[in-house]
């Protein structure tokens, strides 16, 4: 996934109640798994194998602790179970039609206000 679309996800996820109080680092990795497991049997369960594939072991382990007491992710028998089902079946969109809502809502936001 490319590095914006991860950034614009974070960036929406910042605007979040449930995650503003998240890390910028725990909510990257939170997409970059979320995105790593698009198209997969369980898209909604990151191993603990994929997640160290994302980034180095400290970094995903800080993450995911902090993601579990946010309450996004559960620790699962070798992983993790992904909680937040919205950004799984957003991601699991096709790449079109998710531009295609970004370019609508920033229609929306910016220019029929005025």
């Amino acid at each position: 996934m490319r590095d914006s679309v991860v950034f614009a996800q974070v960036k929406t996820l910042q605007g979040m109640r449930r995650t503003a109080l998240l890390s910028t680092g725990a909510l990257e990795i939170h997409v970059r798994s979320v995105a790593d497991r698009t198209g997969s049997k369980f898209p909604a369960f990151i191993p603990d194998e994929r997640l160290d594939a994302i980034a180095p072991g400290r970094i995903t382990t800080m993450a995911a602790v902090e993601l579990c007491m946010a309450g996004l992710w559960y620790r699962a028998c070798d992983g993790y179970v992904i909680a937040d089902l919205d950004l799984v079946e957003r991601l699991g969109r096709p790449a079109r039609g998710r531009w295609l809502r970004a370019v609508s809502r920033f229609f929306r936001e910016h220019l029929l206000p005025v």
